[in-house]
């Protein structure tokens, strides 16, 4: 009886992951904006949220919206960009089911692909190689922003802007004024703005986005992260690199109970 007790006990002192809320609120400073549940059903176009869904994940994502609030700073949450460590964190489908619960709200919400490199919004919307993108009018004079503006198909109140062609100098593009252009105009047009951008300890696209930002949600995936990683969340928080930084823990096993 003792050897597998013994074998159970050691797994758990080895494992480095982060296993739930506790461990964030724990090790790391940054504001906790919410939890979301493993969702293990069926998903088409990384949608799990309902209309009128009374299930977990949906509730999940009302929540995020109501705590929203409380990161405000005096103003409106409008620019909402989501990063993460590293890939697979479920940045993406965190930015997709945020802004279909805010449409579904009545909010005129636009998602906006600057993942530049991988473009796995875009991806998972069959638009990869849509050339009428965030690139488009990044590095060209373009100034009407509705050619560059797609219908998502999954909401009236739910527009895209896709990636576009893939750019050899990324980060130059996000850098440049025509950043700030574009989501200036956006702002006109939208009651939110959803930046899906790429993981921030990779490369520096998500801390040259953030700029445009009202509030960065960094995504920590549970069983992914791990907690030898949270000082380098830290430090993006306490050096200012993301601005008004908060975190949302995905495919959490506490909030299933």
């Amino acid at each position: 009886v003792g050897a597998p007790l013994g074998i159970i006990y050691l797994r758990i002192l080895t494992n480095t992951k982060v296993q739930g809320k506790h461990d964030i609120t724990k090790y790391c400073k940054v504001p906790y904006l919410g939890d979301i549940p493993l969702y293990d059903g069926n998903i088409a176009r990384n949608i799990a949220v309902r209309e009128s869904g009374r299930d977990k994940v949906s509730e999940a994502f009302k929540i995020l919206r109501t705590n929203m609030g409380f990161m405000s700073r005096g103003g409106e949450q409008q620019v909402i960009l989501t990063t993460s460590s590293n890939a697979h964190a479920g940045k993406t489908f965190v930015s997709m089911n945020l802004g279909m619960t805010l449409a579904f709200s009545g909010n005129k919400v636009l998602m906006v692909d600057l993942d530049l490199r991988r473009r796995t919004l875009s991806k998972h919307m069959g638009q990869r190689s849509n050339p009428n993108g965030a690139t488009k009018y990044l590095s060209s004079t373009e100034t009407d922003i509705n050619s560059i503006i797609s219908k998502s198909g999954l909401h009236e109140n739910f527009d895209f802007i896709y990636a576009g062609l893939q750019p050899p100098n990324p980060a130059e593009l996000l850098m440049s004024e025509r950043l700030d252009a574009l989501i200036a105009e956006c702002r006109s047009h939208y009651d939110y703005i959803i930046i899906d951008s790429v993981p921030a300890m990779v490369i520096a696209d998500a801390m040259i986005s953030s700029r445009v930002a009202d509030l960065s949600i960094y995504v920590v995936r549970e069983g992914l992260l791990d907690r030898q990683q949270i000082p380098d969340i830290n430090a993006l928080h306490t050096e200012n690199k993301l601005n008004n930084m908060c975190i949302v823990l995905n495919g959490s096993s506490e909030s299933r109970q």
